[in-house]
């Protein structure tokens, strides 16, 4: 039987302990709320987003879809991690956690420089974090930047990086909702 992300996102920051089911899931956030393990030490992880394999299906794609207990803690690591973020010139920090159909979760943070070109958003770099360790097939990214309770939309062009390796209905999570990517990005530029 799989574990559901809330379990196994216990076990991402620390070694896997047996404990009961009634153990409160807490982020190793030092004295100041930061994330205290290194951004680059994750795990692989097992999941179960919701994703349609079959394309005849995309018309029929909800906008949004509610919040499960899986992608609330997806969106927990998007939110610790986010943390790292260097927000230098906006102070909009953002941070993501992208799930990649191998079950490895990599995660990226907004990193702004003096020319504003220069700078990537927390997806991309993402994105380009799990294609440099050869990831091409992902199940789900979740978002977070600002206010947590506010959906933090991904840019045009983190849309189309999405669209250029994720089916119409990958699960794009916000604070909001999960929303599939057809919704975020309806007419894709594609060769």
């Amino acid at each position: 039987m799989a574990k559901k992300m809330t379990d196994l996102i216990r076990g991402f920051f620390d070694p896997i302990e047996e404990d009961d089911d009634n153990t409160e899931f807490k982020l190793p956030l030092d004295d100041s709320g930061k994330l205290h393990r290194p951004m680059g030490t994750v795990r692989r992880v097992q999941h179960s987003f919701k994703t349609m394999k079959n394309r005849r299906n995309e018309a029929a794609l909800p906008a949004v879809l509610p919040l499960d207990d899986e992608s609330r803690a997806l969106l927990e690591i998007a939110k610790a991690v986010r943390d790292k973020a260097y927000a230098k010139y906006s102070g909009f920090s953002v941070g993501a956690a992208l799930v990649a159909e191998s079950g490895q979760v990599y995660l990226g943070v907004n990193i702004e420089n003096a020319s504003y070109p220069a700078g990537i958003c927390a997806e991309r770099a993402a994105f380009c974090s799990a294609i440099s360790a050869g990831e091409q097939h992902f199940s789900a990214i979740a978002i977070c930047g600002g206010d947590d309770r506010v959906p933090c939309y991904p840019c045009g062009i983190c849309r189309q990086v999405m669209a250029e390796f994720c089916t119409p209905s990958f699960p794009v999570i916000l604070a909001d909702g999960v929303y599939p990517l057809a919704s975020l990005m309806p007419h894709a530029f594609s060769m």
